[in-house]
């Protein structure tokens, strides 16, 4: 579509490779730029503009993939979970709210800040929740290159801008957002015609 089209002068922008910071090392800001020049275009657009999936347990359903929501913060829930895939890296945030039923069956704890932010991958617990989950996970790393590491973060932690730097719809301080971004190109094309 036209609308996804125009955002694409601000995907590389957001991208952590090419995103001034003292947080990304010169070494790894290296090793982005170098895999994205090897990516093909279907990995690049995956790397520019990251997939997030809701992964609330009155969305997931029992097969294929769970809703893919824009990449924007205002539309993630405190009260649930969402899976963040760029093609590099799987990134698994949970929301301050997130329901203890949701962490026992997933992340086998009830208490968020019992979360480990280290684990890379999910244990396996015999529900229909986490396997569901664990499923969709891997249907993901099937279908990629290279085995992606999971990442998770939890809302309100000193991580979260590790998962916030893909919201490609945000707005940055180095720029606009998607819907700011739609608008200047409206007016300039008013400028233009009139």
């Amino acid at each position: 579509s036209s609308g996804i089209n125009a955002e694409w002068p601000l995907r590389p922008g957001r991208s952590p490779a090419l995103m001034p910071s003292v947080e990304v090392s010169f070494d790894e800001k290296s090793n982005l730029l170098q895999r994205l020049a090897m990516m093909t275009v279907e990995e690049t657009e995956l790397f520019l503009y990251p997939r997030l999936y809701n992964l609330n347990t009155s969305t997931l359903g029992n097969e294929g993939m769970p809703p893919i929501i824009r990449s924007s913060y205002d539309r993630i829930r405190e009260s649930g979970a969402h899976l963040l895939d760029n093609g590099l890296v799987l990134i698994l945030w949970v929301g301050a709210n997130t329901p203890s039923k949701w962490l026992q069956e997933v992340m086998g704890v009830t208490v968020l800040d019992q979360v480990d932010p280290t684990v890379g991958n999910l244990q396996p617990f015999d529900n229909p929740t986490s396997i569901r989950i664990r499923g969709i996970i891997d249907e993901i790393r099937v279908k990629r290159k290279q085995h992606l590491r999971l990442n998770v973060v939890r809302q309100k932690d000193k991580t979260e801008h590790i998962f916030m730097q893909f919201l490609v719809e945000d707005k940055t301080e180095l720029g606009m957002n998607y819907t700011d971004f739609l608008c200047s190109v409206h007016r300039e094309i008013r400028n233009i015609l009139s």
